[in-house]
């Protein structure tokens, strides 16, 4: 049997279609690649003159090319009817919602297998408005937001130690380090040890610039001098407001210098209580608080995914999109307000949403995700014994070998078969006439070439060209 190909003008997604296999899509649904494409020459144009990142052009290329022949394809073939189906490759890119979805649910699994079997902290650190200018010009500085919430959890996980060493600096009562002047308590032999994973979120549901940090902390903290781990259940909220404040401030006044000194002395005089930080307890269903049955499995994984839901996708879900107008270039979306909770309809060029959304592709190797305490990989050994105790107590097995079964198996739910069955009940292996469809080659254009910008480039200019109708001569 012969592939049926089609033109790309005839889809809006730029995909083949095979007989073999006809996807229900919705070709009236709007979608972000096909407001990039209809205002790619705007991007080019932002790039070309400097006031767009590098990252983005090459971040909106990728989503272009996704899925299509130019990334390559793996063959596949029925051994009974001859009938062919081509899986195309994907670009991997954050800022393409399809691998997005993806990425998240392998590191939601990931994450989900690693952490304690205890309660857990969902705390929120956000910043004042007047900060915010900050970050935008040095986006590098977002390194910083880290850093201060997991030395406010290091302080306050260690108080007694963090108040006998404010007691000895005498009047000051500031805590210095000469040999490490960023992260407090770091290779500290007799510090409290504890868990914490740290995402960043730089968008409000409106997609208005607004870095802020979601944690996820355990309840749980380690002693290395006793081996022995005590649970905690109270987060003092004026204490994490108050040492949120003093920590970014003064990691910020050693970046910044004096030119930070007016709006530091502006952020201490209208937020005297600290800056805001969300810590409430977990509830189930009920309003209860969860406790380690089956309301913390629900709940543990569903925090997991909220927190890392945009450390990988782009900041608004199609889901949010309502209609677009190719003709006008006009895009309608929603948000939900946060404090009304009404739903808010936003009618504006696509221009104009391409430059929201744009602003909160990270940059190359920045890390959206981070891990601190036992959490952190390179402290492996110590989150294994851990879970050791914590397996004696509950009479469970929580070994290392046992994790590594468990979360294996849900890894290979995510395979790319098991991943499309399991989301849209439908296998795409499944050759119409009943047979499994066997592989049978890869093709890979990328093999002796870079995958560099001069090549999306051509790509794109080819894939322009045959989206060109074809007008029949009089």
């Amino acid at each position: 049997m012969t592939l049926d190909y089609r033109l790309y003008s005839d889809y809006p997604d730029n995909r083949y279609v095979l007989n073999c296999d006809e996807p229900n899509y919705d070709f009236n649904k709007p979608r972000l690649k096909n407001i990039f494409w209809e205002n790619y020459d705007y991007i080019c144009e932002l790039d070309r003159t400097g006031r767009a990142r590098p990252v983005i052009l090459d971040n909106v290329q990728n989503v272009l090319l996704c899925r299509t022949e130019y990334f390559g394809y793996d063959a596949f073939e029925c051994p009974k009817c001859g009938n062919e189906y081509l899986v195309y490759h994907h670009c991997h890119c954050k800022l393409c919602p399809s691998c997005g979805v993806k990425t998240q649910r392998k590191l939601a699994v990931q994450i989900e297998h690693m952490c304690l079997d205890v309660k857990h902290r969902h705390i929120i650190f956000t910043i004042p408005e007047e900060f915010r200018i900050c970050f935008r010009k040095d986006r590098s500085a977002m390194n910083l937001l880290f850093i201060a919430a997991r030395n406010t959890i290091a302080k306050i996980t260690n108080e007694k130690i963090y108040r006998k060493m404010k007691n000895k600096q005498g009047k000051t009562g500031k805590i210095s380090n000469p040999k490490d002047n960023l992260y407090l308590f770091r290779n500290y032999k007799d510090a409290i040890q504890f868990g914490m994973i740290a995402t960043l979120h730089t968008f409000g549901r409106d997609l208005k610039w607004n870095p802020h940090i979601h944690c996820l902390i355990p309840e749980l903290v380690y002693d290395p001098t006793n081996d022995t781990y005590k649970h905690i259940n109270f987060f003092s909220y004026e204490s994490l407001r108050k040492t949120w404040q003093y920590e970014l401030t003064r990691l910020m006044s050693q970046r910044f210098g004096k030119d930070f000194d007016h709006l530091k002395n502006l952020s201490y005089k209208s937020n005297r209580t600290g800056f805001y930080v969300y810590a409430k307890e977990r509830k189930d269903d009920n309003g209860k608080i969860a406790d380690n049955g089956k309301s913390y499995k629900k709940n543990i994984k569903g925090c997991v995914n909220y927190m890392i839901r945009y450390a990988s996708r782009p900041a608004m879900a199609e889901s949010r999109l309502i209609s677009y107008d190719k003709k006008t270039n006009t895009v309608k979306w929603w948000y939900e307000d946060h404090i009304t909770e009404k739903r808010i309809e936003v009618t504006e060029s696509g221009k104009s949403l391409i430059e929201k959304i744009i602003v909160h592709i990270p940059d190359k190797h920045f890390r959206m995700i981070r891990y601190y305490g036992f959490y952190h990989p390179k402290n492996n050994d110590t989150l294994d014994h851990i879970h050791e105790l914590l397996g004696e107590e509950k009479h469970k097995d929580y070994s290392k070998q046992t994790r590594n079964r468990l979360k294996k198996a849900a890894m290979n739910k995510l395979k790319f078969r098991t991943f499309l069955l399991d989301s849209f009940n439908r296998d795409v292996l499944r050759c119409p006439c009943g047979a499994t469809l066997q592989y049978v080659s890869t093709y890979n254009p990328l093999e002796k070439k870079k995958n560099d910008r001069a090549y999306r480039q051509s790509c794109i200019d080819e894939m322009r060209r045959l989206s060109i109708r074809r007008v029949p001569s009089s």
